[in-house]
């Protein structure tokens, strides 16, 4: 039902376009072509935004990934240093004084 009137709107534009003549239809394809092109423009506009916003969202994630591989690398460096320092004086064998 709704294509109908679609339809028929359409058909009554364009019989009022005609009326002014082939400067008429080439003023009103000129106008629609123009009236489409900025949606599709406003469309990759907003796309290109959401992009950005996402790329600026994976650029903090990956700084925090790094961050935490940093902190984990000198934990692990820390962990190993006692280790050593332990078993250089002999400790961790389970031998203690009561």
């Amino acid at each position: 039902m709704v294509g109908f009137f679609m339809a028929q709107a359409v058909a009554t534009d364009v019989m009022n376009v005609m009326q002014f003549g082939v400067a008429g239809i080439m003023g009103a394809l000129w106008w629609w072509e123009r009236r489409y092109s900025r949606q599709r423009e406003d469309q990759l506009t907003e796309a290109h935004e959401a992009l950005m916003a996402k790329q600026e969202h994976l650029d903090a994630l990956l700084a925090a990934l790094n961050g935490n591989t940093k902190v984990i690398a000198e934990f692990t460096s820390m962990q190993g240093e006692i280790l050593r320092a332990l078993k250089a004086n002999g400790g961790g064998t389970g031998g203690g004084t009561a």
